[in-house]
């Protein structure tokens, strides 16, 4: 049996990912891994390509090399250059636009090793941003039994529209919540319509070094506006990667992909929406 460590958790993240997962495959299946996105951030957007193996823990999974790829929103198509093995980079800053839909392309590769080469696709629907009213802290010195500061959103959901948000924090402009299990994120099921009035939605564990914060502080919460599809294979991603245990777990089930031919992994585009504060603390 081949197994994928941390192909999907290493590689598909809102930003830099680096957890692992155990999804257990034929060994003579091998499969193409995508991670992509693009965002209404100006800037150049990456696609990410390797291969499902056997791997372990602290081992990279192979790029795939010399690969086409490019992006389009039917009206403008970007060309991505690979400035490094498996990365790929659009050749020009740019920002994706709410309300269309982008289309990743990818060719020139050769995953099965047959000879022939295969091509790959997915889209995905940029949807428009959340509209965020602002941002508190607050303490709670006994928050599940250990301190935290924790981040309130004010934020008006809009009525009859299915709305998914997802949402991580920076603090000083470092992204503190930086791999997928970290990223918060739900659907407007219980909010339709109605007002986040200091929705709990940045956690900081004063117990863990890298959350610790200090008086003056700044931080910053991302809101993404994710679309169905995105949302639900994070959840189905996070479900898994939280009960997963390599010595006792059995085989989880496939988790989506929206990649053509067979691929794992999610190309994605959302739109980001920010609001800062600072953190005061009183003596």
């Amino acid at each position: 049996m081949k197994t994928i460590l941390y192909s999907l958790l290493l590689l598909f993240s809102l930003v830099s990912c680096t957890e692992k997962m155990d999804v257990k495959l034929d060994s003579t299946y091998t499969r193409l891994v995508v991670e992509g996105k693009v965002t209404t951030d100006f800037q150049k957007h990456f696609v990410k390509l390797s291969e499902s193996s056997d791997v372990f823990f602290n081992q990279q999974a192979p790029a795939v090399t010399k690969a086409g790829v490019s992006l389009t929103d039917g009206v403008q198509t970007f060309f991505l250059k690979e400035t490094r093995k498996g990365y790929y980079e659009t050749t020009e800053a740019f920002s994706g636009i709410p309300g269309k839909t982008y289309h990743l392309s990818i060719s020139n590769v050769d995953i099965d090793k047959d000879g022939k080469m295969e091509e790959y696709h997915a889209s995905s629907f940029l949807t428009p941003p959340h509209t965020i009213d602002s941002v508190k802290m607050f303490y709670d010195d006994n928050y599940y039994g250990d301190k935290y500061w924790l981040l309130g959103l004010y934020l008006k959901d809009q009525k009859g529209r299915d709305d998914y948000y997802g949402f991580a924090c920076r603090v000083n402009n470092v992204l503190v919540h930086d791999t997928i299990t970290e990223v918060n994120s739900t659907d407007d099921r219980y909010f339709d319509g109605n007002n986040f009035n200091g929705f709990e939605v940045g956690l900081f564990d004063q117990e863990k070094p890298d959350e610790i914060l200090h008086n003056n502080d700044e931080i910053t919460l991302e809101v993404y506006a994710f679309n169905k599809e995105y949302h639900d294979y994070l959840f189905e991603l996070q479900s898994i990667a939280s009960r997963q245990n390599p010595l006792t777990s059995g085989v989880p089930a496939n988790i989506r992909s929206n990649v053509s031919n067979g691929a794992i992994g999610f190309f994605t585009a959302y739109s980001i929406s920010r609001a800062k504060t600072r953190l005061i603390i009183e003596e």
